[in-house]
């Protein structure tokens, strides 16, 4: 993307996650950055291409985020931590309606970014296990393809808790239990450990 693109994708992105996708419109883009409608209309189709760029755009930086983790990583349970720190700062800045609404209005694009997102996902944890399993901290008894299949399930399903538990935890919250409940489900007792020890710095911080 050339520079003004950036621009207007940052900035349609920040007013998409204020108020809604579905309230925002191409004047309400123009308005706030000070520019014509027509200025946007040279760089993107319509609204849904102007939707798709930010989604494509977000889901690009978490992406280079976990795949920067994943290969300077060797420690299996911190890779994990240090994951869901990043993705967990990153989602805690979003607002959690616009995966609805991004399903509702625009299924195409919700569909292309789920696709990919699960793709990631299924490499990193299916990496992940292979290599906890090599250090002594993840057990050899579990089918790993199971295990990734519900990690993937339960992220996917993550965004659309009940309203109340999301109202009671914040996503972040809710993504760092989810963590904790899949190391321990798949740990070894040096990973179990390892991990009690890690959640013991994260008090003290």
């Amino acid at each position: 993307m050339e520079k003004q693109e950036l621009e207007i994708v940052g900035s349609a992105f920040a007013l998409f996650n204020k108020y809604g996708i579905r309230s925002v419109t191409m004047d309400d883009v123009a308005r706030e950055m000070g520019i014509s409608k027509k200025t946007i209309y040279k760089h993107f189709e319509n609204k849904a291409d102007l939707v798709d760029k930010c989604v494509q755009s977000i889901f690009e930086v978490i992406k280079s985020h976990v795949e920067r983790i994943h290969a300077k990583t060797k420690n299996a349970i911190d890779e994990l931590f240090e994951i869901d720190d990043v993705v967990g700062t990153i989602m805690a800045n979003h607002n959690p309606g616009m995966q609805f609404q991004l399903a509702k209005y625009y299924p195409e694009t919700h569909r292309f970014i789920n696709e990919g997102r699960q793709k990631m996902i299924r490499k990193m944890i299916a990496e992940n296990i292979q290599n906890g399993r090599t250090q002594g901290f993840y057990r050899t008894d579990f089918e790993s393809n199971i295990i990734t299949y519900l990690y993937c399930n339960k992220v996917e399903t993550l965004p659309e808790e009940d309203t109340k538990l999301l109202e009671q935890y914040d996503m972040r919250k809710m993504m760092f239990e989810s963590l904790i409940y899949h190391i321990r489900g798949i740990a070894t007792p040096k990973g179990i450990e390892y991990l009690e020890n890690k959640l013991n710095q994260y008090k003290h911080r």
